[in-house]
């Protein structure tokens, strides 16, 4: 299973300098720890406000809001 590119994959490189599925057990569960416990890997990147809608778009991330009605 490949976990490049996700939040606990970058969890994986801030601390260990390594990515998350070269570590080992301890490691792993000390990174979904930090993820989990650590209101920083919780947000979002593109919800940070320096976005902007052009480089949203070139990123490919969502641009537009979808609400969901019930």
């Amino acid at each position: 299973m490949s976990n490049k590119g996700t939040t606990i994959d970058k969890v994986a490189l801030a601390e260990f300098n390594t990515h998350y599925c070269q570590l080992g057990d301890n490691e792993k569960q000390w990174c979904h720890d930090e993820m989990v416990n650590n209101p920083k890997w919780l947000k979002k990147d593109w919800e940070d406000p320096m976005w902007t809608m052009a480089a949203k778009w070139e990123a490919g991330l969502p641009i537009y809001k979808t609400y969901v009605t019930d």
